[in-house]
């Protein structure tokens, strides 16, 4: 068909000349994107700057802190594309079962998830929960309790089971709504492997509308999650080469950069204060598409460097820093706040970037000392997920079908016919 055809005469654009990945690479390009892209959604979960009344979400302020307010929307803005990436990754590694295998893998899976997402998003809410009492109890003015999603002091039966479970309404720890959803997607992955193989691109058309309109389906938070999923099955299945050429990937990066700037600009152009335009709104949505691509395309680059190796045997943190980073970073702005000789606009980009770094170094830090220290308290909080390692990068790879060369050689193999081994942990994040 003639959809099919440009896909093909895009998706050979995109790789260019550029070899395909190796077993190797593949693994460390989703190592090193899964620990980046979580520190990045530690700048996004900052949020706005204390006393200062522009939200990030609808842009730069202005009038007022002009160059704070850009930096902090512009990196937001940037940062959309975590979500999306990580679960078109979560996509292309659950669907990698033989197809003559779906019934049991797929059962086999589910269960999976259960016990390496949503059982230790219940055991952090648990314990945020426990913390938050603790602070009700000692000080109920305490600053950090009016910025939780739930009121101890009002809250009903059915808001603490949300705040555990995340059922009807965003857990305590409001950053594993992505969890939660990405376990509600395991759960109705069956139907989304009979579209995938009986009508991928009806599909594919649905689930894309409803992302872009901002529906739910009933049963999401948000359905950003089931979407991209959806696109990283569809990648999966249809064994698409998931190299992107070097050159494409620089142009892919300017030309999102260029987006998301004039996205974060947009409040000196257009009057967001009383209404926000549903047309801008799908907009800013339909430019993660544009993000995933470049942020993949540049991460296969920048990980098979020397650095990026180094960064990508943290992958195995990704999930414990995500678990953890709010409402660290909440906390922690509560108390650098005080500490700034004056609220101009470089002193409050120090307080963001110091922000982030605190929390995430925290975060970093309690993870690897419970993963030397306790490690069953550590499998536990990060789904059975290893700390720190190859992260299955120098491990044999399982092959699904007919993989063309061992990995050992280090040769290019075909992606679409080999898995990772620690495909399974991996697309859990």
């Amino acid at each position: 068909m003639a959809f099919e055809q440009y896909l093909q005469i895009t998706s050979r654009r995109l790789r260019g000349d550029a070899p395909a990945l190796t077993s190797q690479a593949i693994s460390q390009t989703i190592s090193f994107a899964r620990i980046v892209l979580i520190v990045g959604l530690v700048f996004l979960h900052y949020e706005q700057y204390p006393d200062v009344s522009a939200d990030p979400f609808s842009g730069m302020e202005a009038s007022g802190h002009r160059l704070a307010t850009f930096v902090n929307s512009f990196t937001l803005f940037f940062f959309f594309s975590v979500v999306p990436l990580l679960s078109m990754v979560s996509g292309w590694l659950f669907f990698s079962f033989d197809a003559g295998n779906a019934s049991a893998s797929l059962r086999q899976r589910i269960g999976r998830r259960f016990t390496s997402v949503y059982l230790p998003m219940v055991s952090w809410n648990v314990l945020y929960l426990a913390v938050l009492a603790l602070l009700f109890v000692w000080n109920r003015a305490y600053p950090l309790l009016g910025q939780m999603n739930i009121r101890l002091g009002h809250a009903s039966a059915m808001d603490f089971v949300n705040a555990i479970f995340g059922i009807t309404a965003h857990p305590v720890g409001f950053q594993f709504w992505f969890v939660r959803d990405l376990f509600v997607t395991a759960l109705v992955s069956p139907l989304l492997w009979l579209s995938l193989k009986h009508t991928p691109y009806l599909g594919m058309a649905f689930l894309g509308v409803a992302w872009i309109i901002g529906s739910d389906l009933l049963i999401f938070f948000r359905t950003d999650v089931v979407f991209f999923f959806y696109l990283g099955g569809f990648l999966r299945i249809r064994r698409v080469p998931l190299h992107i050429g070097r050159t494409t990937s620089w142009w892919l990066l300017v030309a999102y950069l260029v987006v998301v700037t004039l996205r974060t600009v947009a409040p000196l152009f257009i009057d967001l204060s009383a209404h926000r335009p549903e047309l801008l709104t799908a907009a800013t949505r339909s430019m993660r598409l544009l993000g995933v691509l470049a942020c993949w395309g540049c991460f296969q680059q920048w990980a098979q460097t020397r650095t990026g190796a180094a960064i990508a045997r943290f992958g195995g943190l990704a999930f414990f820093l995500h678990s953890a980073h709010y409402p660290l970073i909440a906390e922690v702005k509560i108390l650098l706040w005080p500490l700034l000789a004056s609220h101009a606009d470089g002193w409050l980009i120090a307080h963001y970037v110091a922000s982030v770094a605190i929390t995430v170094a925290i975060g970093m830090s309690v993870g690897l000392v419970l993963a030397r220290r306790l490690p069953p308290v550590f499998a536990l909080m990060n789904g059975g997920r290893p700390g720190t390692g190859p992260q299955g990068a120098q491990k044999k790879l399982a092959p699904t079908k007919q993989a063309h060369t061992a990995p050992a050689t280090g040769r290019a193999i075909d992606t679409a016919t080999a898995q990772p081994p620690s495909a399974e942990d991996a697309s859990n994040s």
